[in-house]
């Protein structure tokens, strides 16, 4: 809970929502170590190599074999999470962008961030920010997390016309938000 909460409500709130918060805990030990990329939970493999100055990656049968030599020092984290930002800077917005041309939004710009407490967001400039972390998901996910920031374009809140634009295209996007809530951030 923030800082900022009162003892006592931060109690209250602990008290009557016990349950809920042992399911998230639950995800998180679930979670801790796990690593994830389009849907599958992949193992990260590290593999010294005097021959490489810089890190080599090779992703094949669910398995991320990095290749360093003894100075780049990084931990499994720093390692993943590198991969995965490329993996998201050559993906994403080229996705975005098919699909915004596809159903005729406009947009004037995008990011890529590691985000902690969300998968994308829309800004009132048009600014379009995804979650590098989306690419844990598989593509049906990511488009819909996609189409849900494009359709901030044109309804900036989760009104009922919102919902009624996201469903116009993707009828099953409830089946997505709740993959999507299967990992905490």
């Amino acid at each position: 809970l923030p800082k900022y909460v009162p003892y006592l409500v931060a109690k209250k709130f602990v008290k009557n929502n016990s349950s809920w918060i042992e399911k998230k805990l639950d995800l998180l030990k679930f979670q801790k170590n796990k690593y994830y990329y389009l849907g599958n939970n992949i193992d990260l493999i590290k593999k010294e190599s005097i021959n490489n100055k810089r890190l080599k990656y090779i992703f094949k049968n669910d398995r991320l074999i990095v290749q360093k030599n003894s100075i780049n020092e990084f931990s499994d984290d720093e390692l993943f999470f590198g991969w995965l930002k490329i993996q998201a800077e050559n993906y994403i917005p080229h996705r975005v962008k098919e699909l915004a041309d596809k159903y005729k939004f406009q947009f004037k710009g995008l990011q890529l961030k590691n985000l902690t407490s969300r998968w994308g967001s829309c800004s009132s400039k048009k600014i379009l920010s995804f979650n590098v972390k989306l690419m844990y998901f598989n593509y049906d996910v990511i488009d819909y997390v996609i189409i849900h920031e494009l359709c901030h374009l044109k309804e900036m809140n989760h009104s009922a016309k919102f919902w009624k634009l996201v469903n116009s295209i993707v009828p099953e996007y409830n089946v997505y938000r709740k993959e999507l809530n299967k990992i905490i951030l």
